[in-house]
């Protein structure tokens, strides 16, 4: 079980590396929109892995940074998927208003904090796997 929990560890903090790159170097090349399609997929899929191991640490550790972590990573639920929503609805040609623009700067912000968090807390899992893992709370 250990074992499992550090991969994914390891995976939201590679998957963050990954967002961090392309956000910064997507203007260096041309359509970057076709990199950002396919990782918005993955970033609902690792923000809501996310989200949930965030939920049950913050059941079992009963507060602290552990809700910090929950309530940041629901706000990013939040504006992520409600932006990537409207994002599918734009038509051809129309662009993303300033306002749903400075949101995902946001984001852009807060998947690493979050990500890399959550993944180093559960790489760390060995050494945390006693409050972690523990059912008896």
């Amino acid at each position: 079980m250990v074992t499992a929990v550090r991969v994914l560890g390891m995976v939201l903090t590679a998957y963050s590396a990954v967002y961090v790159a392309q956000y910064w170097f997507s203007a260096l090349y041309g359509n970057p929109q076709r990199v950002w399609d396919v990782l918005n997929i993955l970033s609902f899929a690792v923000i809501l892995i996310a989200l949930i191991v965030n939920v049950v640490h913050s059941r079992k550790a009963g507060g602290g940074g552990a809700l910090v972590l929950l309530y940041a990573n629901a706000a990013l639920a939040i504006w992520f998927t409600h932006n990537w929503i409207r994002l599918m609805m734009l038509e051809a040609g129309e662009t993303v208003s300033v306002h749903h623009d400075v949101i995902w700067q946001l984001i852009a912000v807060l998947i690493p904090l979050v990500l890399t968090t959550t993944g180093w807390r559960l790489w760390e899992a060995r050494r945390l796997s006693g409050q972690l893992l523990r059912t008896d709370h």
